[in-house]
């Protein structure tokens, strides 16, 4: 039988637990309070940061410059600067029809079950060793890793994840540094109807969901001494929550509901540690300062905590832990703490088994001491205020220079009415007092130079520095300047050019913010999913920088590797058609859906095109009739110029034939003459020898004849023996009988 412990004792026990929480709550507090304390210049850089981009001197120029009766205009090109960098980037990171991110299997994936060296049975009873599947293991782990990707890609649409980011990115250019917390467990309500019987009934679901949230910056408060987030030793999140949120609070699991009416009796600013700047960003906006605010400052931390600080804070809440986990646990446990002043709201164990924090930061400008960087307002401050210096003596020059300074002798003259101020327009009547003297040396007029073209410079000047100072020139906020060229491929090698600072930018959200935060998803789902249709070995692939080409560059290349992959069969076999299709229409920003046959009429298509005969077959068919066509022509030309070589060795001989007996019929005549006899008897003598010639020469020419006709006929077979060879080539066949 045990002993029953005391009343008192009891009473004791939960009193000292209640002072540890108390000690606890008091220990975060002052840990928070130094980190308000060392980002306290920090936040003054951001609200001169947010006076910039409003068009509003800081205080102390403000006050010179109401001192003055000079010009107060403020040129305002930072909310240009900004807003274009912020849409640019949001534009490069998330465009409209596609992800910046993927996932994948690993290169050498591994599936649950599958050891190395580990053998089966196969359908015959023989060994097979499940490791050499290669093949088989990688198409599993792709169908897996798509569901994967698909599931979180449902995840981050529900919760509104290109909203947040794009809040975030405006964060980043405007302060310097955007925060976006995630996975972060949600409560979300889905709605469906079910149709039974023709009757529509609506069923509401509640459905506790990963999702991805932005954090203000202002709210945000980490180790201040780490550089980098990865660094940090703890976290800490502001929370200004109204009395409703506070209820809603309550309702979660592990509240120490004690210690939250203390803070609610306690008052809203009981337990003020950071100063709310909200009224300091009103004023800057010109909206009204608000006198009283209903929200209660509730703290978040994530960071390592005792172990006996974590057994107290379940204690009070009545949650059992067992042995077996005090146990495992260290000295000190990675856990998530809600505090108000002094009291500690919420305990938990860090929710991943990773033992991740959730919150990932983006820098617009790094800043290699410090885990906050530097927005354009900052980079371009020193400019801003030469534009806003040079315009406004730009100002008061102009109005000094437009009337001229005039000098009276009082001595000489009197104004007829008695007032010695002139309106404009209205004519003034002076009397001449001695008329001794001149009425030239009664009035002198003295000009202020005018000096707009300096300070016109200096302002051109100024605003291509702010160019060069936060590496934004014109051409990436869509403004053209007259030098830029007019062509289409100068057009793009500037934009490219102008892409390179901000391509820094992309990289750099894809290794703080994509790559981490949808890795935190991954472990997530691999932790608490049910479907294990989505688990495997997978590695996150951030592609933001592949959005980076200039849209007329993507349009080229797409067309010429389209081109060239057509071209080369080893190449249009490796080619994913229907993907470089998609791609090629995106690119093109055509409505890839809208212009794309479903897949049934496609096939349909294709069998009617079969059917009629094989396009590419008919396509192979028609060249090949083309060449035997240009073979025939060629032939023709050939046997032609055969024909008029043979002709005119024809003339030829008929013109060398002719010669020879001309010459002959003078040789006779000349012999005749010579020896006086007549040409008959010279005849009758020569006949002989007329007949030797005259058979002379029909043998040549039938030896003439001869090769001709051989010529002829070599030439013949030789066409006859190339069609037959295009022929068979023509028909699928390697030789030709």
């Amino acid at each position: 039988m045990t002993d029953q412990v005391p009343d008192t004792d009891q009473q004791g026990e939960m009193e000292l637990a209640a002072e540890r929480l108390q000690r606890f709550a008091h220990r975060l507090t002052r840990m928070a309070h130094e980190q308000v304390q060392s980002r306290a210049s920090l936040e003054q850089r951001w609200l001169e940061d947010l006076r910039q981009y409003h068009g509003e001197y800081d205080p102390v120029t403000s006050a010179n410059l109401q001192d003055s009766e000079g010009s107060k205009v403020f040129v305002n090109i930072t909310r240009n600067k900004t807003n274009a960098a912020e849409a640019r980037l949001q534009d490069m990171l998330f465009p409209t029809d596609d992800r910046n991110w993927g996932i994948g299997p690993t290169p050498v994936p591994e599936l649950e079950g599958v050891e190395p060296g580990e053998t089966a049975q196969g359908p015959n009873g023989e060994p097979v060793d499940l490791s050499q599947i290669a093949e088989q293991v990688k198409r599993e782990a792709k169908k897996k890793a798509r569901a994967m990707q698909d599931e979180i890609d449902d995840q981050l649409k529900e919760g509104r994840y290109q909203i947040k980011c794009r809040d975030v990115i405006h964060d980043a250019a405007l302060l310097g540094t955007g925060v976006i917390k995630g996975p972060v467990i949600v409560g979300r309500t889905k709605k469906r109807w079910d149709t039974q019987g023709g009757i529509s009934q609506l069923t509401i679901e509640e459905a506790l969901e990963p999702s991805a949230e932005r954090v203000d910056p202002w709210d945000f408060f980490p180790d201040m001494s780490a550089r980098h987030i990865e660094e940090a030793e703890f976290i800490f999140e502001r929370h200004l929550w109204t009395k409703r949120q506070l209820r809603e609070f309550a309702r979660l699991p592990g509240v120490l509901d004690e210690q939250l009416r203390s803070v609610v009796k306690g008052g809203k600013d009981n337990s003020q540690i950071a100063k709310d700047h909200t009224n300091d960003i009103r004023a800057i906006t010109g909206v009204d300062s608000i006198n009283s605010t209903n929200k209660y400052e509730v703290w978040e931390y994530h960071g390592p905590i005792s172990k006996a600080e974590l057994l107290d804070a379940f204690d009070e809440a009545g949650e059992q832990i067992t042995e077996e986990e005090v146990d495992e646990l260290n000295d000190e446990v990675e856990a998530v703490v809600f505090f108000s002043g002094n009291n500690v709201l919420k305990v938990v164990l860090n929710p991943m088994d990773t033992e991740d924090r959730p919150f990932s930061v983006f820098n617009w400008e790094k800043d290699e001491s410090a885990m906050f960087g530097f927005g354009i307002p900052y980079l371009m401050r020193q400019p801003q205020r030469v534009i806003n210096a040079a315009w406004r003596m730009m100002l008061d020059n102009a109005g000094s220079s437009a009337s001229d300074i005039i000098v009276a002798n009082r001595d000489l003259i009197q104004p007829a009415d008695g007032s010695w101020s002139s309106q404009p327009g209205k004519k003034k009547l002076y009397f001449l007092t001695d008329k001794r003297r001149n009425v030239q040396e009664a009035f002198a007029s003295f000009t202020i130079p005018n000096h707009q073209t300096e300070f016109a410079n200096i302002f051109t000047m100024a605003r291509q520095l702010a160019d060069e100072e936060t590496n934004l020139p014109l051409i990436a906020q869509g403004e053209q300047s007259d030098h830029i060229t007019q062509t289409s491929s100068g057009m793009a090698m500037l934009m490219n050019s102008a892409n390179i600072v901000l391509r820094r930018a992309v990289k750099n959200w894809d290794d703080d913010i994509t790559r981490p935060t949808i890795s935190r998803f991954y472990d997530w789902n691999m932790q608490y999913s049910d479907d294990e249709a989505i688990k495997g070995d997978y590695t996150v692939d951030a592609r933001g920088s592949g959005a980076l080409l200039v849209r007329e560059k993507q349009q080229e290349s797409l067309l010429a590797y389209a081109n060239i992959s057509a071209g080369n069969p080893e190449m249009a076999i490796r080619r994913d058609w229907k993907g470089l299709d998609r791609e090629l229409a995106k690119a093109l920003e055509v409505p890839y859906e809208q212009v794309t046959l479903p897949d049934g009429e496609i096939e349909e298509k294709k069998q009617q095109a079969q059917e009629a005969g094989d396009p590419e077959m008919q396509l192979k068919q028609a060249e090949i009739q083309l060449k035997m066509q240009e073979a025939q022509a060629k032939a023709q030309r050939e046997q032609q110029d055969f024909q008029l070589r043979s002709q005119q060795q024809q003339w030829e001989q008929q013109f060398e034939a002719a010669k020879l007996q001309t010459e002959q019929e003078k040789a006779r005549l000349e012999i005749a003459l010579k020896e006086g006899i007549t040409l008959a008897q010279l005849e009758q003598q020569a006949g002989l020898e007329s007949q030797k010639l005259e058979a002379q020469m029909q043998q040549t020419a039938a030896k003439l004849q001869t090769e001709r006709d051989k010529a002829a006929a070599q030439l013949t077979e030789e066409q006859n023996d190339r069609m037959a060879r295009e022929q068979n080539m023509a028909n699928g066949w390697d030789s030709y009988g």
